[in-house]
């Protein structure tokens, strides 16, 4: 499957079956806490990641929460 992520178009293989939003943060390695999701344009809510259907071309923007201050 090729999925377009931060703006790199990566191949995603090893798996016939569906493949849901939140697995992929997984498999990139994300906490879940720290990030945001765009999906094709929209921001998903992350209860909505499980369900959420990976497709051939999707765009996915993933930015990471940093905490900080003075």
């Amino acid at each position: 499957m090729k999925l377009t992520i931060n703006g790199e178009v990566k191949i995603i293989s090893g798996s016939n079956d569906t493949l849901f939003l939140q697995t992929l943060i997984e498999q990139l390695g994300h906490q879940p806490r720290l990030v945001v999701i765009e999906f094709n344009g929209k921001i998903i809510r992350p209860e909505n990641w499980p369900s959420q259907k990976l497709n051939n071309g999707d765009r996915i923007e993933i930015v990471t929460i940093v905490g900080g201050g003075s």
